[in-house]
């Protein structure tokens, strides 16, 4: 299998185990958003993450800050 092979079965892992739970470990968000090299990968993941605020009530500053990082580059907030 060719590298760019194991890559992308390694992120689609990442992102399956991301997406199939509730709520997903930070340590592993935070590894999916900085791996994610496709946008393919990126969009399965903030896909998910929009899916997550629209089910809360008060969705987390840390998942909305973590959204914005995808979409547009933004760095987190400091509160």
């Amino acid at each position: 299998m060719r590298q760019d092979e194991l890559r992308d079965q390694y992120m689609e892992t990442l992102i399956k185990r991301t997406t199939d739970v509730r709520y997903p470990s930070k340590e592993l968000l935070d590894r999916v958003e900085q791996l994610a090299y496709k946008p393919e990968q990126a969009e399965k993941l903030v896909n998910y993450l929009i899916e997550r605020v629209e089910a809360s009530r008060y969705p987390s500053h840390e998942m909305l800050d973590r959204i914005e990082r995808i979409l547009f580059g933004i760095s987190a907030r400091r509160s």
